[in-house]
């Protein structure tokens, strides 16, 4: 597959964002619907991932997180990026302990550059994704608007 990301680095986990943006808009069950969809793309799609549904289940645990800790949201305007930054952090940590056990293999500074890279794609992403979701579906707790 093509693609204009230079060969042999990192890449961002643009997936994981959409579901934290999910999960702060709408909740965790929002998160883990929008992770679990998610993750059967990745999976699915060519050139997929080795046990089906891993990273689907990933990914909800992602949208979980977020979703239980979107009441921090009210805190500061940060609060939702940083809950961003969280769970963009899940997926590499748990291909860092699956590549512990034996099942793959997976640099420590491939990982934390992924991380590092979704980091910094969220700054200009989340705030985009949440508004749209906002946009897209305007209900909330359960009201209209």
């Amino acid at each position: 597959m093509a693609s204009s990301w230079p060969a042999g680095t990192a890449r961002p986990d643009l997936v994981v964002l959409v579901v934290a943006a999910a999960a702060l808009t709408r909740g965790p069950a929002a998160g883990v619907l929008v992770g679990v969809a998610g993750g059967w793309l990745l999976d699915l799609v060519p050139p997929g991932a080795a046990p089906a549904g891993a990273s689907a289940l990933v990914l909800a645990a992602a949208g979980a997180l977020v979703g239980l800790l979107r009441p921090w949201t009210r805190l500061s305007p940060v609060v939702p990026w940083l809950l961003a930054v969280l769970a963009a952090a899940v997926p590499p940590l748990v291909r860092g302990v699956a590549a512990a056990a034996g099942a793959g293999v997976a640099r420590p500074l491939d990982l934390l550059s992924s991380w590092l890279w979704t980091a910094a794609a969220a700054v200009l992403l989340v705030p985009a994704l949440l508004a749209l979701e906002r946009r897209l579906a305007p209900v909330e707790d359960g009201r209209a608007r």
